[in-house]
């Protein structure tokens, strides 16, 4: 459906700018899943004061009195709440879905700028998580939220429930981060190898050129990151591809969102990337104080599957599991969303319902 009307969509560019605003509007109101208030749903966006900076904050679910689950964007600075309508509205049946744009990232990022971004650290964004949980519990009534951080999100995420495992009644690592500097290793290690086995000696040539990391700058990061993403499965290809159409036609979404988005993506990259690499979950104790469960794509390379493998074994938690998703990478919660939400119903939302 996106992509035949990205194509219509694109016809009416090539027309008058009315016709193909008008189009846009009228694809924006036929994605736009209505969330039933009368009957108890919940439907709220708006700013939210973290670490004395406003940061945007979407709330949606059909049931106000479903399990939070707080969603934490990767990137860094890959935000979800633009994104959400097509990858997690299922989700909103069975929870009470949470979306931010961290520090530095999205609307936030729009609306406060560089200058006005403040640190983009690992300890003020975890500061800011928690203090975004603590306002969920007080605004939504609950006594613990579930937590799911999906690539830097993970990092985020396990930062969080370390420090204050009395907020939440679970977490989900979906494409965890173990160990970033060897990550970035084996991704490079594996994506040449994957070149090499469909015989494309062209890009294999290239990567060798850009050299393994770390790397100085971010158009030698870049250069690796596409030609890894051209070795995944052709479902998440078509996550990146259709990125930018998909943040064009969010029914909430205006034009200068596709900006923010992607200038607050770059600007997160330059800001966290090294405190990125220095970060490993394992420099700590593998005990962690709340049930603990790692999802993750098998072809996963830029969180690589194997250490996340390897790693989740170790873990001692009230409960812990380790998910897998055959044919699916770093994005299996959109290219095997079915499935995904499937674990998520049975195995961690029991957790998030009152005793």
């Amino acid at each position: 459906m996106l992509l035949t009307l990205g194509l219509a969509l694109s016809i009416a560019l090539a027309g008058s700018a009315t016709s193909a605003l008008l189009l846009r509007t009228l694809v924006q109101r036929r994605n736009a899943a209505r969330i039933p208030i009368p009957d108890g749903g919940v439907d709220e966006a708006g700013w939210v004061t973290l670490g004395g900076l406003e940061q945007w904050v979407t709330v949606r679910g059909h049931d106000r009195a479903a399990p939070v689950l707080l969603f934490v964007h990767g990137g860094p600075g890959s935000t979800m709440s633009l994104m959400s309508y097509r990858m997690l509205a299922p989700w909103e049946r069975r929870f009470t879905v949470v979306n931010w744009d961290q520090r530095g990232a999205g609307r936030t990022f729009g609306r406060h700028g560089q200058s006005g971004s403040g640190a983009l650290t690992l300890e003020q964004m975890t500061a800011d998580g928690l203090e975004l949980a603590e306002h969920l519990l007080k605004r939504l009534g609950k006594r613990q939220i579930i937590l799911l951080g999906h690539s830097w999100g993970s990092i985020l995420g396990v930062e969080m429930i370390r420090r204050r495992p009395d907020l939440f009644c679970a977490y989900v690592g979906a494409g965890q981060v173990i160990d970033m500097a060897r990550g970035e290793a084996v991704s490079y290690a594996g994506a040449l190898a994957r070149l090499r086995a469909k015989g494309d000696e062209a890009g294999a040539a290239t990567l060798e050129r850009v050299g393994p990391p770390p790397y100085a700058g971010q158009e030698q990061l870049y250069t690796q990151r596409r030609l890894l993403i051209s070795t995944m499965p052709q479902a998440e290809r078509r996550v990146f591809k259709d990125r930018p159409l998909t943040l064009l036609l969010s029914p909430s979404g205006e034009l200068r969102d596709i900006t923010d988005f992607f200038n607050g993506f770059a600007y997160s990259l330059g800001q966290l990337w090294g405190p990125l690499m220095a970060w490993r979950i394992d420099r700590e104790a593998t005990d962690f104080a709340v049930p603990v469960f790692f999802f993750i794509g098998d072809q996963d390379l830029q969180s690589p599957a194997e250490l996340v493998t390897a790693y989740a074994p170790t873990v001692r938690a009230p409960t812990s599991a380790l998910v897998t998703f055959p044919g699916a990478a770093h994005f299996a919660f959109a290219t095997h969303g079915e499935a995904f939400l499937h674990e998520l119903v049975t195995r961690v939302r029991p957790l998030g319902e009152p005793v």
